[in-house]
């Protein structure tokens, strides 16, 4: 079993671990910490996406009229 854990660091606290122990009783494990890819939360929302693609777009026609 495999799964991840994407928690902001003020919200870290010891019950964390009491969850990873009762996920994986008896069991060695890895952990891995690394900053979150902030782009999976905004293109996992429609709305967020559209904005995102938008701004893209405008930036991409701004650099144009600038060549």
């Amino acid at each position: 079993m495999e799964t991840t854990i994407r928690i902001h660091t003020d919200s870290l606290s010891a019950d964390i671990i009491d969850s990873i122990k009762k996920m994986f009783p008896h069991r060695n494990i890895e952990i891995t910490i690394q900053p979150a890819d902030e782009t999976d939360y905004i293109l996992g929302d429609p709305a967020y996406t559209q904005e995102l693609m938008e701004r893209i777009e405008q930036y991409n026609t701004n650099q144009k009229s600038f060549l």
